[in-house]
């Protein structure tokens, strides 16, 4: 693969398997499927299109090294995540909840997931070498509305203040709005099938090639397969 633009970001993401219905419902939500790179009809929910203007640009997704300015190759980028995908089983998720969090619309997990938690620490640090660092006057700009000093350190560090003990799984579905209208939609929308059982078999890359355009995803890169149970020894 060539060299990229030096306005492109690319990030990792986790996205459901394109036959999963949670994508299928997350992409006509958002109205934009980011495999296809086509946009989607949205259901008709008056004042859907407004209320998540930003989120449908990033597609649906839970971030798991958030998008960062590329420098070096994408090529040799996709060979280190491919070997460390390669000695990592793929593993369940906990079922899904909606939830509103600040004034964003989003699916969180019901439970915490140490697999996944160790598969995003593990790629932030591994894929560092392909980021290209902010300078002083972007880290002023994406830090205006961080809260806490360590949230300012690892924006400065990792290029993204929610990581390590800070990351949180979160599949955002609407921009920050004041009310609970869009939520109880949002239940009523989705139904059951955040909670239904999915395994986490593979992560997306995904890029923008300037500030302005959708993200769309480039590939996706399989875990190793899980790991079966071990018999029972009947008696």
């Amino acid at each position: 693969m060539k060299e990229l633009p030096e306005s492109m970001r690319v990030a990792i993401y986790y996205v459901p398997e394109a036959d999963d219905p949670l994508w299928i419902a997350g992409s006509h939500w958002l109205g934009w499927d980011s495999e296809t790179a086509q946009a989607r009809q949205r259901p008709p929910i008056h004042g859907l299109a407004e209320a998540s203007r930003r989120a449908s640009r990033y597609g649906f997704h839970a971030t798991i090294k958030a998008p960062m300015p590329l420098q070096g190759n994408l090529d040799k980028l996709i060979a280190k995540l491919e070997q460390q995908l390669a000695d990592t089983p793929a593993f369940f998720l906990p079922p899904l909840q909606l939830v509103q969090d600040e004034g964003f619309v989003a699916l969180r997990l019901s439970q915490p997931c140490p697999e996944l938690h160790a598969l995003a620490d593990a790629c932030v640090r591994n894929l560092e070498p392909w980021r290209r660092p902010y300078t002083d006057e972007e880290i002023s700009a994406r830090s205006q509305k961080l809260k806490l000093p360590q949230h300012r350190e690892y924006l400065e560090r990792w290029g993204y203040p929610y990581v390590f003990e800070e990351f949180v799984f979160h599949m955002t579905l609407s921009d920050q709005q004041p009310d609970t209208r869009l939520l109880t939609i949002a239940k009523e929308y989705f139904g059951d099938i955040p909670w239904r059982p999915r395994r986490l078999q593979s992560l997306a890359l995904a890029c923008e090639t300037d500030p302005n355009a959708p993200f769309t995803l480039l590939r996706r890169l399989p875990l190793a397969p899980a790991i079966p149970a071990p018999r029972q020894n009947k008696s």
